[in-house]
């Protein structure tokens, strides 16, 4: 049984709470005890916006100063709002290729640039989920995030939109991810 807490941040629109979704969904697909909490700061687009989901038998919600396993991150700002909650060997994924001059490059991903490039600019987040499922620290594979996907009972033109991009992030993490995963 996998036991991870995650930590999402982001600001609003971004799709961090379909993310956290979809992590939940896969979880439950792949048979994990799981429980969420979303925060939203602002009640508006651009507000920060968090999401915490424990992967595993826990009762509470909350994840609490220095105990996530993974902080994954739309906007970079929001690390620096969010990282005291990251335990000391645990890890931050983040989406913009600027972030690399803080943390190890293998754990940047440039999901936005990536899913403006491709014309899907509002599935950034998707492009981020699939970049995490070739990151050695992220808890699922990138087929068990296409079924999810699937899963979702999208209108077939979205469903396709949303697997495009997943591919379009497991080919960019896959050049950046050590052999061995």
């Amino acid at each position: 049984m996998i036991d991870c807490k995650l930590l999402l941040a982001g600001l609003g629109g971004q799709g961090v709470v379909f993310l956290s979704r979809l992590i939940s969904q896969a979880a439950l697909l792949n048979g994990d005890s799981f429980i969420t909490y979303e925060s939203h700061g602002m009640a508006m687009r651009g507000g920060s916006v968090t999401s915490q989901v424990k992967i595993g038998n826990y009762r509470s919600p909350l994840i609490g100063r220095g105990q996530a396993d993974l902080l994954l991150v739309l906007a970079a700002p929001e690390y620096l709002r969010n990282r005291h909650l990251l335990q000391e060997n645990g890890q931050a994924l983040i989406n913009s290729p600027l972030a690399a001059r803080l943390l190890p490059a293998r754990d940047c991903c440039a999901a936005t640039e990536i899913a403006v490039k491709n014309g899907l600019p509002q599935a950034a987040n998707l492009v981020f989920a699939g970049w995490l499922a070739e990151h050695p620290a992220f808890p699922y594979d990138f087929t068990l995030l296409c079924e999810t996907v699937r899963s979702l009972a999208s209108p077939p033109p979205l469903e396709a939109a949303n697997l495009k991009a997943l591919d379009l992030g497991r080919r960019s993490g896959a050049k950046s991810t050590p052999p061995g995963r």
